[in-house]
C-alpha cells in the first residue's frame, strides 16, 4: 500500500516555487532551442537558471517584507493595483541584480545612448513581467481563495453555534412550560382527589427522570418520544378522567426514526390547554406517524376548533423554531381545522438526513 505523503503549507509553498520557477527554465530553453535558434546550447540553461535563480530569491523575500496578510483584507480592487505594483517592483529588483554586474566593471552610458539604454531596461523590466505576473496572479488567487475559505469557515462555525445556542434556548423552555401545566393540573387534583394527586406526582417524576436523560440530544427515536408523550397524556386523564381519552397510530417503521425531543409532546400540550380543557364535555386526542416516501409525517389530531389565538402560543412558536433550525426549509407544519369539530396539527419532514 502506497503512503499518503502530507505536505505542510510552508512545504507546499517551496515546492510550487521551485517547480514553478524550473518550469520557466525548461519552457524557455525549448523556446531558444527549437523557435528562435536552431540548436540546443548550455549557455541557455544557465542564463535563464540564473534568472530563475533571482526569481525565487526575489520573489520570495519581496513576499515576506511587502505582502502581508492583512492585504488579502482589501477590496479586490485595490488588491490587484497593488498585484501590478508588485509585478513591476520585482521585475524592477530582478532587472538590476542582472544588470549590477555592469555597474561594477566602469560602464559608462554616452548622453546619446541614454534613451537606448532606458529602452532596454524597460524591455528588460516587462521580460521579467513576463514571469512575474503569473507569479502573483498565482499567488494571489491562492491567497485570495484561502481568505474567502477562512471567511466561509468562520461564518459556518458562528452560525452552527447560533444555531446551537438558539436550539439549546429553545428546548431549556420546554421543561418548564410542561412543568407548569403539570404542577397546574396537580395542584386542582389536590383539592378534589389526594390519592389522584399522589398517583400523578408519581406519574410526573417518572417523566422528568426520563427526560433528563436525553433533554440535551438535539434527536431522539419516536419509541423515547412516544413514551414520553404517554406518560403525559396519562398524568393528564388522571385530572380530566372521562373527559380526556387518548389512541395512538404509530407505524412500526417509524419507531427507530428520529424526531426533535418533546416535539410530539408539545403539540400534545397545546391539544390539552387549547382544546379538551376548553370543552366541558372534554375530548380525544390521537397521535398519528408513518411515512411519506422520504418523508416521515407526524400529526396530532384533538377535539376542538381552531381560533385565531391558538396560532400565537409559545408552544407552536417553539416548535416551528426548532424544525428551523434542525430541517431549515425542508420540515412543515400546519395547524388547521380538520372538521367542524376537530383540530390537525401536521409537521412533515424529510427522513434521510436523520438516520444514525
Amino acid at each position: 500500500m502506497k503512503q499518503k505523503i502530507n505536505l505542510t503549507k510552508r512545504q507546499t509553498y517551496w515546492l510550487c516555487q521551485v517547480l514553478g520557477w524550473s518550469t520557466i527554465v525548461v519552457v524557455e530553453t525549448i523556446n531558444y532551442t527549437f523557435v528562435l535558434t536552431d540548436g540546443f546550447q548550455w549557455v541557455y540553461v544557465s542564463s535563464f537558471g540564473r534568472q530563475a535563480l533571482y526569481g525565487l530569491l526575489v520573489s520570495h523575500f519581496y513576499k515576506v517584507l511587502f505582502i502581508k496578510p492583512s492585504t488579502f483584507q482589501q477590496p479586490l480592487r485595490r488588491l490587484w493595483m497593488k498585484g501590478l505594483l508588485d509585478t513591476f517592483n520585482i521585475s524592477l529588483i530582478i532587472t538590476c541584480i542582472i544588470l549590477s554586474p555592469s555597474l561594477f566593471t566602469g560602464f559608462r552610458i554616452e548622453q546619446s545612448q541614454v534613451s537606448t539604454a532606458i529602452l532596454e531596461i524597460a524591455g528588460r523590466i516587462m521580460n521579467q513581467g513576463r514571469y512575474i505576473i503569473v507569479w502573483i496572479i498565482i499567488y494571489y488567487m491562492y491567497k485570495i481563495l484561502e481568505r474567502n475559505r477562512e471567511i466561509t469557515a468562520e461564518k459556518l462555525q458562528m452560525d452552527n453555534l447560533l444555531t446551537t445556542t438558539e436550539l439549546e434556548l429553545l428546548k431549556t423552555q420546554l421543561n418548564p412550560h410542561f412543568l407548569f401545566n403539570a404542577l397546574n393540573s396537580i395542584k386542582a387534583l389536590v383539592l378534589i382527589d389526594g390519592d389522584k394527586a399522589r398517583d400523578a406526582i408519581v406519574k410526573l417524576s417518572e417523566l422528568l427522570y426520563f427526560s433528563l436523560s436525553y433533554e440535551k440530544m438535539p434527536l431522539i427515536t419516536m419509541k423515547e418520544e412516544i413514551y414520553k408523550v404517554e406518560k403525559y397524556l396519562e398524568l393528564e386523564k388522571i385530572r380530566f378522567g372521562q373527559r380526556l381519552s387518548f389512541q395512538f397510530d404509530i407505524n412500526a417503521t417509524v419507531m427507530d426514526m428520529q424526531v426533535p425531543p418533546a416535539l410530539i409532546l408539545t403539540l400534545a400540550e397545546n391539544a390539552i390547554k387549547h382544546g379538551i380543557a376548553q370543552l366541558p364535555d372534554g375530548g380525544k386526542i390521537k397521535v398519528i406517524s408513518k411515512l411519506e416516501d422520504t418523508h416521515l409525517r407526524i400529526e396530532v389530531l384533538n377535539t376542538g376548533q381552531l381560533k385565531a389565538d391558538n396560532l400565537k402560543g409559545i408552544g407552536l412558536k417553539n416548535v416551528r423554531s426548532r424544525l428551523k433550525n434542525l430541517f431549515g426549509t425542508q420540515a412543515q407544519l400546519n395547524l388547521m381545522n380538520y372538521s367542524h369539530e376537530e383540530v390537525l396539527v401536521s409537521v412533515i419532514y424529510p427522513i434521510q438526513l436523520h438516520y444514525t
